[in-house]
This record gives C-alpha cells, sequence and structure tokens, in this order.
C-alpha cells in the first residue's frame, strides 16, 4: 500500500518573491484595498508596529522567509516522494462563478499551468509573476489513478466532492498549486500531482475547520489503501493570516498543529477564516491527514508591511 511519508506546510503570497526593494508596492497596493480600511486601522496603530516597517526590518524578514523556503526545498529533496497531494485554494483561476465547487480533485493525467498577461497585472503582483506561471504552457503530471482512489473513497464517506479529468480551456491550474512547483521544486524535475482544491475565498458554501480536517482524514485512509508502493507527500499550500496579519492567531493555529490539538484546530472560529486568511483551511486539511506525523515548525514570520497592520504571517513547517 502507499504511504505518506512527509507533509509540508508553506505561504504561496507573492510578498514572498518579491525583491525587498519592491516590498512597498505591496504596501501601496494595500493602502487602496477597501477590505484592509487603511485609513481608519492606520489611525489606531499600536506603536510597536513601526518597529517592523523599516527597509532593514524587511530585508532581514525576507531572508528569513527565503531561509524558509530553501529548508523546505532540501526536505522535499531529501525525502524524495514520489507524488504530491497538494491542498490549495482556486481565486477564479480554474473555477469562476459558472461553477465554484467546495471540495474538487482532479485526476486527470495532466494539468496545466498556463501563462499570463503580465502587463494586465497589478504592478506589486509583478515581481513576483515567475513563482505562479511561466511564459509558455507547462504539463504539470498527475497521478490520476490516486485522485480517482481518493474521490472514490471521499464518495464513500458521504463526502460531495467535484471532480474532473480535464480543465476549462483557457483556465489555468491556479497560483496555489504552481507555486508548489515553481519555488518549492525550482529546477528539479516535475514530482506527479494530484491537486486537490478547497474553496476558501467565495461564500456561501466554504467548509467549516471540522469538515476540513475530516476530508483530510479520508485522504489519509484512501492514500494508505491504495494498491501502490509509491511514497506520498501532502502539502499545504497558502495562508497564514493575511492581508491583516494576526500574530496571536497564527501562533495559535501553528501551536495547536504542533501538539495535534484536535479539539482547537477544528473549533476555530468560522468567522476567522475570511480573505486570504481563509487558505489556513488548506493546512487544516493537511493536518487531517498527517495527524499520525509529527509537525515542526521551520520558522514564523510575521510580515508586516504597513502601519494599518497589513502584510502576510508567513509560517514554514513540515510534518515527518
Amino acid at each position: 500500500m502507499a504511504k505518506i511519508v512527509l507533509g509540508i506546510g508553506t505561504p504561496h503570497s507573492p510578498q514572498l518573491s518579491t525583491p525587498v526593494e519592491l516590498w512597498h508596492q505591496h504596501a501601496e497596493r494595500d493602502k487602496t484595498n477597501p477590505a484592509v480600511e487603511y485609513e481608519k486601522r492606520s489611525k489606531v496603530a499600536p506603536e510597536w508596529i513601526h518597529d517592523h516597517l523599516s527597509f532593514d526590518v524587511w530585508k532581514d524578514k525576507a531572508n528569513a522567509c527565503e531561509r524558509g523556503i530553501e529548508r523546505i526545498q532540501e526536505i522535499i529533496e531529501k525525502v524524495s516522494p514520489d507524488i504530491l497531494v497538494v491542498i490549495g485554494d482556486d481565486q477564479k483561476e480554474m473555477f469562476l462563478d459558472d461553477n465554484i465547487p467546495a471540495f474538487a480533485i482532479f485526476n486527470g493525467s495532466e494539468i496545466y499551468d498556463l501563462p499570463h498577461d503580465v502587463e494586465k497585472l497589478p504592478p506589486s503582483i509583478r515581481p513576483a509573476y515567475w513563482a505562479r506561471h511561466g511564459t509558455e504552457p507547462e504539463a504539470y503530471p498527475t497521478e490520476a489513478d490516486l485522485g480517482r482512489h481518493i474521490l472514490e473513497k471521499l464518495t464513500e464517506n458521504e463526502f460531495d466532492v467535484s471532480q474532473f479529468t480535464k480543465q476549462y480551456e483557457g483556465r489555468s491550474v491556479g497560483h496555489a498549486h504552481t507555486f508548489v512547483r515553481r519555488r518549492l521544486l525550482k529546477d528539479k524535475e516535475p514530482i506527479d500531482m494530484v491537486p486537490v482544491f478547497v474553496n476558501t475565498f467565495y461564500p456561501p458554501n466554504v467548509p467549516s475547520p471540522k469538515r476540513c480536517f475530516e476530508f483530510g482524514r479520508i485522504i489519509r485512509e484512501a492514500i494508505e489503501s491504495w494498491d501502490s508502493d509509491k511514497t506520498v507527500a501532502i502539502v499545504a499550500s497558502g495562508g497564514l493570516t493575511h492581508f491583516i496579519v494576526d500574530e496571536e492567531f497564527d501562533r495559535k493555529v501553528l501551536q495547536a498543529l504542533e501538539e495535534n490539538d484536535v479539539d482547537t484546530i477544528t473549533s476555530l472560529p468560522k468567522g476567522k477564516f475570511v480573505s486570504g486568511t481563509s487558505e489556513v483551511l488548506a493546512w487544516i486539511m493537511a493536518a487531517g491527514a498527517l495527524e499520525h506525523l509529527d509537525m515542526k515548525i521551520i520558522d514564523y514570520v510575521p510580515a508586516y508591511r504597513t502601519a494599518a497592520l497589513t502584510g502576510c504571517g508567513m509560517g514554514f513547517v513540515y510534518w515527518d
């Protein structure tokens, strides 16, 4: 039977792949983001936040994030799994308003990363484009048999999950999944992937933390009952808190994962999972699949960008 040998939790924020000299572009974009309420938040900014906003501090944090990515790269290379089950959200890349499933699994033979028109992206996103998409279409090899087996096992356990073997014409697999290929595997040969999608961004069909954790448990059951001797890594792509950094919440999540505190993990208030913070649900799903392994924190970097506490909580972890 197949065996889960590794778990990874990683952010995929554009800030992570932007030269620190250009982080100010993200800060400027935050000021015009209506969801941030920049003027209101900046007027009540705590004094300590200004210690996080100098270029020297940004540079230290950028270096810490890069070390976190490099450590994950090293771990994946050392363990050398045969398959990556990559859990991430989709931000109207593969799924548009014509259909946004709560859960979906791709079980075709390959899925495509398609180039985007860089000029149509916000200026702050352009410097990080290289970590999202290439300049030419690239086929990612996928493990269709495992994808189908996971779908069957989920259905047996009364999960209603969408399945597809072909992507919509002109729609690329999203950056939650391409980031894993382009940054974590770097210049290495691609590893067969099973793309798992969870709707975190678009109510009303956003699943609860408890539902995501149970979903992950069935993923583990499916992998361990799959008739194969291949090894599997589970990758959670996204998070932690953003666009408003909430260090207290991030550290609570990380501690609960580290201690395998299922009660805390599954009872986190659903109201916290808004905007980019919602991607923590991918981590919770991974935790359900990895509760038999030990989680270790590589680093946590609260990468603040403005006095309104905007930025991204960058968490780097692995399970083994």
